[in-house]
């Protein structure tokens, strides 16, 4: 079964005359020296005629067998071999008609002669596409070897044609495992050929339904989809996902080549979220971090939780001289510390219970232990909760931050990393506004250290969601497939950006090398780029995919209505703020409104007042007073974003 389009790059026909001319010339010239070391007379129509008949035979033979369909840039011993025989036959059948116009040895040079010029072909045509030397193995139907264990061997699929498929069926050959291929599936219609090393390639990826239902008709359907990491430039693994959604077969990665076991059994990987972002992961200067937290005292607040966690473990490896672990939770503090003595027992520590909010605490702590950089990554983050509760989200967000930053400067720390997120732009609820108003704060004191020549920097960071953080939708996603379903989303349209917990945690660590010494972040927030935003649907149908499920069909999902104070698309800036260009590709600046310290101060100073009377009402009206673009529409932050292309030109002059 073979639905590829044969009037592609490797057409079996025009490969086959090329071999025909080839093989013609080659026997013209050993018939013609054949017969001048032979003494025999030169009947140059008998030499034609026998050049003829076995360039065509010999192709013919190659034809029947298929071997035209395979691609020469794969070229294996396989293909050597079926040369070889094509050439016995061409030569037996000249034997028949002109048995007496050579002698036994010149028709043996003959047919050698025919067999090594289709071999040189195959392997010029690879080399001159630069694919690498002469592959020595052979090939076979089931390139896995044949399987003699008592359990059924899975069925599998590969998806995409190239260079890492046909280095996993080279390295495969002749060893037992638990899967059959049953053929390839290519993505893109470029260099196809109708089978790789004796594996048949059976279509395009977007013929793959009608494909297995010819098998499940044939009782070979796949139970697995192996990704081959072949043909992927510019193309997503959600955009592949999507393409194959109604399958029913698990799905994994094939290894990268340099990942291969030549010696053992490959072991394929399940896909992971973070395959899903629609970006590459960004780069990491992990020598430039070291060399400024080696042998340092650092403090990290919110250190149980899913990005303070985050940025313990990976500060923990740059060497420092103390970390200082905060958490109000007692169980995230104890489960962190119990961590980091397994995994880094060599790192002094100390672990502490700290309510942010207890301005004397924050002060006697900085003081005890004197840390020489602060990365404030507490805070109440649940939308819905916060909105419910704003005197405990100011006071926790605000006045926690607050806190935090004026131990800071009495400590003389060197730097303060403020922990942000996209939702302060254009903020639709009380959570987004709270973090908002703490921005600005660090942003005044920043300004106020600079102008008075403090001890103190203040770095800002503003990115989106993470996946699998503590609390957000991929890890209820799961709890509710472990349950049978359905997964629920608030809105059809909804999106956020997202990125992987280590990697939020390494870009934060980056914006505090770019914050400690560029004049030009002078005011500005960091902001990290986070790529395109991801839809929430789009996701859920991935993760009920990635569990060997059908969307819409083994599990439903339901949407149930925006929660208070959710808005449908997030920003990474206001459609105010001016972007600037840093050192590192992923990271910009933005100069969003600045307040003066005192303002702010005068401001945090009013609206604390209220929290602490459990006046929610007016802790709301304030944040409205004090944040002008606090409750923006959800279609004006659309449009905020979509009209506002600096994020790209900004990129582009970092390039």
């Amino acid at each position: 079964m073979v639905l590829i389009d044969e009037n592609g790059a490797n057409n079996p026909l025009k490969r086959a005359s090329f071999d025909i001319v080839a093989i013609f010339m080659s026997v013209v010239i050993s018939a013609l020296l054949i017969q001048s070391m032979s003494g025999r007379p030169k009947d140059p129509i008998e030499i034609l005629s026998m050049a003829v008949v076995i360039g065509a035979v010999h192709s013919g033979f190659l034809y029947y067998f298929k071997c035209y369909h395979s691609a020469w840039r794969f070229v294996s011993a396989h293909d050597a071999l079926y040369c070889v025989g094509a050439a016995i036959a061409a030569t037996l059948v000249a034997i028949f008609i002109w048995s007496d116009s050579l002698p036994v040895a010149g028709w043996l040079i003959m047919g050698c002669g025919v067999a090594l010029t289709a071999i040189a072909i195959r392997c010029t045509m690879r080399l001159s596409r630069n694919y690498g030397l002469f592959a020595a193995n052979s090939t076979f139907r089931n390139p896995l070897g044949q399987v003699h264990h008592e359990v059924q061997p899975k069925r599998v699929l590969m998806i995409g044609y190239g260079e890492n498929l046909e280095t996993f069926l080279r390295a495969q050959r002749n060893r037992c495992a638990d899967f059959e291929i049953e053929g390839i599936i290519s993505i893109g219609q470029q260099d196809v050929a109708a089978n790789l090393r004796g594996v048949p390639v059976l279509g395009a990826i977007g013929q793959i339904e009608q494909i297995v239902q010819v098998l499940h008709e044939e009782r070979r359907a796949p139970d697995m989809l192996v990704l081959t990491r072949d043909e992927m430039k510019g193309r997503a693994v959600a955009e592949i996902l999507s393409l194959i959604d109604m399958v029913d077969a698990e799905i994994a990665w094939l290894p990268r080549a340099d990942q291969l076991d030549t010696g053992g059994a490959t072991q394929l990987r399940p896909i992971k979220l973070e395959d899903l972002l629609p970006r590459p992961a960004k780069s990491f200067d992990a020598h430039a971090c070291e060399n400024l937290l080696s042998g340092a005292r650092i403090l990290v607040t919110g250190a149980g939780g899913s990005i303070g966690s985050e940025l313990v473990r990976q500060i923990a490896t740059l060497s420092p001289g103390e970390m200082i672990l905060a958490d109000s939770s007692e169980h995230a503090l104890y489960e962190i510390d119990r961590e980091m003595g397994f995994d880094f027992p060599q790192v002094e520590r100390v672990s502490t219970i700290l309510d942010v909010r207890d301005r004397d605490a924050v002060y006697r702590l900085m003081k005890l232990r004197r840390p020489e950089f602060v990365f404030h990554a507490a805070a109440l983050k649940h939308v819905p909760i916060v909105e419910a509760q704003p005197c405990e989200g100011l006071m926790t967000n605000v006045i926690g931050s607050q806190n935090v930053a004026d131990a800071a400067v009495a400590a003389k720390v060197r730097a303060m990393v403020m922990v942000s997120t996209d939702k302060a732009v254009n903020p639709a609820n009380v959570m987004g506004a709270t973090k908002r108003l703490a921005e600005a704060y660090c942003q005044a004191m920043d300004a106020d250290m600079r102008d008075r020549g403090g001890d103190t920097r203040f770095v800002t960071v503003r990115f989106g969601n993470v996946l699998g953080s503590n609390g957000s939708v991929v890890p209820l996603f799961q709890r509710q497939l472990a349950q049978g379903g359905p997964l629920t989303v608030t809105h059809p349209d909804v999106e956020r950006f997202f990125m992987t917990i280590p990697e939020a945690s390494r870009l934060i660590l980056e914006a505090m090398l770019a914050g400690m010494d560029g004049v030009q972040t002078d005011q500005g927030i960091f902001v990290l780029d986070m790529g395109k935003p991801v839809k929430i649907t789009d996701l859920a149908r991935q993760v009920i995919r990635l569990s060997g499920l059908r969307p819409d069909v083994d599990v439903k999902i339901v949407y149930t209505g925006l929660r208070p104070g959710e808005k449908l698309y997030e920003e990474l800036m206001h459609e105010t703020e001016n972007l600037l260009a840093t050192d590192h590709p992923s990271l910009m600046v933005a100069q969003p409104r600045f307040v003066q310290l005192k303002t702010v101060q005068n401001q945090i100073s009013n609206i604390s007042d209220a929290a602490r009377k459990g006046d929610a009402g007016e802790v709301v009206r304030l944040l409205k007073v004090f944040i002008p673009e606090f409750d923006a529409s959800s279609t004006e932050a659309k449009k905020a974003r979509d009209d506002a292309p600096k994020l790209a030109v900004v990129r582009e002059q970092a390039s």
